[in-house]
């Protein structure tokens, strides 16, 4: 009875360690062994000076299974976000978020992503410089189309003034329409300030470990300017990690400030990469009570997901013509994954009105 007990309290220790540690990568201690017998050591230590290596061996293994089962369960640690640059300089742009027309690209090189390869990127966000004082907007600012567009890029230390030659293969459009941003959304008084407000995609975007360029076009917006955190063109890994360049108003191509910038990803839904064919549909969307999904393939397994990471709703046993009752979802959007009885997925996205 001693033991059980002296096991259950090093349970629960442990759970208030991983849960403070939610901002690492804990994963990894489930596959590199040496992390973990450090986390289990203790546990081995104190049975082996009670003479019970049978039952310090059946706790290890018991162990082993709430790893497991902590890891492989729920969507607790689903949701995957990295700052770059990683350094914290003082500094501004005027930008992603000024009144006036712009178009601007950020470069980044993969080895500041690793921890997001494999995964689908959901949004971005920026926050305001240390020097701002109040929240913004004052009021809802909206603008009229704010497109991003993904790719794979040039490395930062050969980018050029030229958007086009900056892209590596194919540019992903992930947004396009109009954003509003609320009253008070970007707040201030930190050092830094948080980031507060995201940029959420129409489309999540499947980073594979190359370098990223993130590249925003947007019309300018109803509302005051403003400009966000940035690294200037001197700070340490500028030109090597990351970089940046914007289209000024006379054709030509400058230099930017590197915008810090917060990349949110969700863990990939699937395990498999093949999608469906054409054969699938999805209306209407945006949509208020119901969801109607029909597909010629065997879907087998319906998940929802929200922005964050969270899975919402799971529906099995789909018949060809199904629909989806999203009259008590909250407005938004949403990630609805499909299963075929293949194991491939499809990922797509609907929003809630």
């Amino acid at each position: 009875m001693f033991y059980e007990a002296g096991f259950s309290i090093y349970l629960l220790h442990l759970c208030v360690i991983l849960n403070a540690m939610h901002n690492i990568d804990i994963f990894l201690y489930l596959t590199d062994y040496k992390k973990l017998h450090i986390m289990i050591k203790p546990l081995l230590i104190f049975n082996s000076q009670k003479n019970n290596f049978t039952f310090a061996v059946e706790q290890y293994n018991l162990l082993i299974c709430f790893f497991v089962l902590l890891f492989t369960s729920g969507n607790t640690f689903a949701q995957n976000s990295k700052v770059v640059p990683e350094n914290f300089v003082t500094g501004a742009f005027l930008g992603p978020l000024a009144n006036s027309t712009r178009s601007n690209q950020l470069l980044i090189d993969d080895s500041q992503l690793t921890t997001l390869s494999g995964k689908y990127i959901t949004s971005i966000s920026f926050r305001l410089p240390t020097t701002v004082s109040n929240p913004w907007p004052a009021t809802n600012t909206t603008f009229s189309d704010y497109q991003i567009y993904l790719s794979n890029s040039v490395d930062p230390a050969n980018r050029q003034l030229n958007f086009a030659a900056n892209v590596v293969g194919t540019q992903t459009q992930v947004r396009s329409g109009s954003l509003v941003i609320p009253a008070g959304s970007l707040t201030a008084g930190g050092n830094p300030n948080n980031f507060t407000f995201d940029i959420v995609f129409d489309t999540p975007y499947l980073y594979t470990g190359t370098n990223l360029l993130i590249e925003i076009r947007h019309t300018g917006s109803d509302g005051s300017s403003a400009s966000t955190h940035a690294a200037g063109t001197s700070s340490a890994g500028y030109g090597t990690l990351f970089s940046a360049c914007w289209l000024q108003s006379t054709g030509s191509v400058a230099n930017a400030n590197f915008s810090y910038v917060k990349i949110n990803a969700l863990d990939a839904l699937g395990v498999k990469s093949v999608e469906f064919d054409d054969s699938l549909s999805i209306y209407p969307n945006p949509a208020k009570d119901f969801v109607y999904i029909k597909s010629s393939r065997d879907v087998v397994e319906l998940n929802v997901f929200n922005m964050v990471g969270q899975k919402i709703y799971s529906q099995k046993n789909i018949s060809e013509t199904t629909h989806l009752n999203v009259s008590s979802f909250s407005k938004g959007n949403y990630i609805l994954q499909m299963i075929d009885r293949d194991g491939n997925t499809k990922t797509t996205k609907f929003i809630k009105e």
